[in-house]
């Protein structure tokens, strides 16, 4: 190991960034005169650069063979830490811009499948635009494969969907849960079932029953419970998305099961919690995962922790 050069050491003290800019570019030409060109610096400079990170690291980074040198195993291991930060600084002025247009950009683009987009967002949106009035949303009506679609091709910079145990989200995305519901029997207040406890999948069963399409069911075990209890269940009368059903059972023709959320506070309607037959279900926000949440939608997460407290 060579003695350390005192003046080198004052050289290039308090300046890691460029040693390493160094060390690497040499590392990828295999080549100090070509680093030294592509970095608009002398041999000498970049020389010292590399002399300078050994010295002070106490090691040898490269294997000098003429011109052309290689990376030693030390070497290997610096570079491989070294070069994501020498690239990410690279395109810093880049990456600092498109945050920056993220954070100006005035439209916040979400897609929503049907149950939050009638039963989530309203109330969300609502807090939102009454203190961010300078803000403006477009929304756009997807179930889970095209509201994926819409996020990989950036048409919107979030979703807001149900966590479904036959649909898992891709690894590519971050879901973040903010609203949990409890599976339960929805009837009019008036029907025979409606506040009971412990009630049975046979007892429900004996009345006309409307279920979601098995592809948009939330409730991971819906449709395995009638068979799982041996009951050849018919249903009549389906529909594809909630806003109808809840119509039909105030009109008294069905009785159906979901989660809470469709129910309001002055609806005419009952949520008979069934948490011994059903988990609870919770919907909550998608994002890319490569990405850094930008402000606004950071600030209609943290709304969204406040609705969902105020529930409890």
């Amino acid at each position: 190991m060579s003695a350390k050069n005192p003046t080198n050491q004052f050289y290039y003290k308090n300046n890691r960034l460029q040693q390493l800019r160094g060390f690497c570019y040499t590392a990828q030409f295999g080549n100090i005169s070509k680093a030294a060109e592509y970095m608009g610096l002398t041999h000498s400079s970049v020389s010292m650069q590399i002399k300078s990170l050994e010295d002070e690291l106490e090691i040898t980074l490269f294997k000098r063979n003429g011109p052309r040198i290689a990376l030693t195993p030390e070497g290997a291991s610096l570079y491989e830490l070294a070069i994501v930060h020498i690239e990410g600084i690279n395109k810093l002025h880049d990456t600092f811009s498109k945050k920056l247009a993220l954070n100006n950009d005035n439209t916040l683009r979400i897609a929503a499948n049907n149950t939050a987009l009638n039963f989530i967002l309203p109330s969300m949106l609502k807090r939102y635009l009454q203190h961010y009035k300078d803000m403006n949303v477009t929304v756009h009506y997807a179930e889970h494969h095209e509201a994926l679609q819409k996020l990989f091709d950036d048409t919107v910079e979030m979703a807001i969907l149900p966590r479904r145990d036959h649909l898992p989200f891709p690894q590519s995305c971050t879901y973040i849960p903010l609203f949990f519901h409890e599976a339960s029997l929805i009837t009019r207040p008036d029907h025979p079932l409606a506040g009971r406890k412990n009630l049975t999948i046979t007892e429900i069963s004996s009345y006309e029953l409307s279920l979601p399409a098995e592809d948009l069911r939330v409730i991971p075990n819906l449709y395995d419970i009638f068979p799982k209890n041996k009951i050849d269940k018919q249903l009549r009368i389906n529909f594809v998305n909630w806003e109808t059903t809840r119509r039909y059972i105030e009109e008294g023709l069905v009785i159906s099961i979901s989660s809470d959320v469709i129910i309001g506070k002055n609806d005419n309607l009952v949520a008979t919690p069934l948490p011994h037959l059903f988990p609870p279900v919770d919907y909550g926000f998608l994002v890319k995962r490569d990405r850094e949440l930008p402000t606004k939608i950071n600030t209609l997460i943290d709304i969204a922790n406040e609705l969902a407290t105020d529930r409890l």
